[in-house]
């Protein structure tokens, strides 16, 4: 593994300069989803939307930005409500989108161990790769609803996708089609033919920047789709072709390059690593969720970020496809990564910046992790603050998050907690993390 760890803001929306690591560079959000809202504050409410602990989204493309947050975050999971006249077809029902063996109907290359690199020794040309793969990038219009100060709002943004199956499972980016500040409404579906569908949301996980959606098919209809090819035989220098949807208009894009790095840690700011394929292929807003082909056409990485800085060019990196096949097996068959385990808190995180206006309005003296919400403990109450987690002192989210994330579904956090100036200790089991837009699901 690369021992070039580089530390990236936390910030989705630039741009926004990584003092952390001194190098001057800016990242910005990068599938080309406009800033929802300025820095407004969230009070701590007891009936506060859940929390997703978990979603710590890797790098966001055009820029390395992870979206980390537990706080605020609500994604719709209903087959979204804007329909456009010009549709194929209407989104998939909800006994459409999961597949009970999802890996029979992906195709994965898995044969031989060739020398020459992931595509083997006789390739195509980028020209032929093209012609082989294009139908199967397809380009991404999202709208989401904002809540402001001011009411209701409506944004878009845009990005690509990739055509996994023949029955219209698609594979992008989780930055793509959710947004931590606001609710997802529709996804438009654009395919290289210029046919457009309207997508359902199958599933996502934030960590590794991932999602599934899905559009329907007509009667007897089937989508050209991509061959998975095997990243973890990519050799450095190896040819690439990268294709997307770079500013939201250009769909269909094709630059090219080569494999720069094959394991390139990325630290983001709260210290999770992730590894990425590095390349030099050009990379733009709106590429994210698009392919990186192997000469041979496979599937070898889903485009996921690059460097944004003046003087810096050719640093773009993309998701591994042996990650992403793991991680889109699960999504298609549960809607969900079975295993992650969840503390169940929603919790308010009390720093210096915002320590006076809590103290006006909460009465809250001391900077911390509070409680919101407690779904596995009922000890732990309402403006609770946390001291440590087993052993372990705890002041923010991301610590509480770093415990949490070593832990497996069934393990004990012993919890030391203040409230009103005296010490408690407890225990807490935790649980199977479900994303919001499944529990609506299972409610219905």
């Amino acid at each position: 593994m690369s021992k070039n760890n580089e530390h990236f803001d936390t910030n989705i929306f630039g741009p926004r300069t990584n003092s952390a690591s001194g190098n001057g560079y800016e990242y910005v959000f990068s599938s080309g989803i406009p800033k929802q809202s300025q820095n407004h504050e969230k009070k701590p409410k007891k009936n506060g939307s859940h929390a997703a602990i978990f979603i710590l989204i890797l790098i966001l493309c055009v820029t390395l930005s992870f979206i980390s947050g537990i706080g605020g975050v609500l994604y719709a999971r209903s087959l979204f409500e804007a329909e456009s006249e010009n549709n194929e077809s209407d989104s998939p029902s909800d006994d459409s989108i999961y597949h009970d063996n999802p890996a029979s109907i992906i195709d994965k290359n898995d044969n031989g161990t060739p020398a020459h690199g992931s595509a083997g020794e006789d390739v195509f040309t980028v020209s032929q790769v093209v012609q082989k793969v294009q139908d199967s990038v397809v380009e991404l219009d999202v709208t989401f609803s904002v809540e402001t100060f001011y009411g209701t709002q409506a944004t878009s943004g845009s990005g690509s996708g990739v055509l996994i199956s023949a029955d219209g499972y698609i594979l992008t980016c989780h930055h793509v089609i959710a947004n931590e500040n606001a609710t997802t409404k529709s996804i438009s579906v654009t395919l290289n033919s210029g046919a457009v569908f309207e997508a359902a949301l199958v599933g996502y996980d934030a960590r590794t920047d991932l999602a599934v959606i899905k559009i329907e098919p007509k009667e007897g209809q089937t989508f050209t789709f991509a061959e998975h090819g095997k990243s973890a035989r990519l050799l450095v220098g190896e040819h690439v072709v990268a294709i997307g949807n770079p500013l939201g208009t250009l769909g269909g894009t094709v630059t090219n390059g080569i494999i720069s790095a094959t394991e390139r840690n990325i630290k983001v700011a709260d210290g999770t690593e992730m590894t990425l394929l590095q390349t030099n292929a050009a990379v733009n807003s709106g590429n994210s969720g698009g392919g990186l082909f192997n000469l041979d056409g496979q599937l070898i990485g889903i485009v996921n970020a690059k460097y944004a800085a003046e003087g810096v060019e050719g640093l773009a990196f993309a998701i591994p496809i042996d990650l992403a096949y793991e991680v889109e097996l699960d999504l298609i068959q549960y809607g969900y990564i079975r295993g992650i385990a969840d503390h169940g808190l929603e919790v308010w995180e009390v720093n210096s910046e915002n320590l006076y206006s809590n103290y006006y309005r909460y009465n809250i003296k001391t900077i911390g992790v509070y409680v919101v919400t407690s779904a596995f403990n009922s000890n732990l109450q309402y403006k609770d603050r946390i001291v440590s987690v087993n052993g372990t002192s705890v002041a923010t989210e991301t610590e509480l998050n770093k415990i949490v994330n070593t832990m497996k579904v069934g393990d004990v956090l012993t919890i030391v907690y203040e409230r009103e100036g005296e010490s408690f200790t407890t225990e807490l089991t935790l649980g199977e993390y479900v994303p919001d837009y499944m529990k609506s699901q299972d409610a219905s």
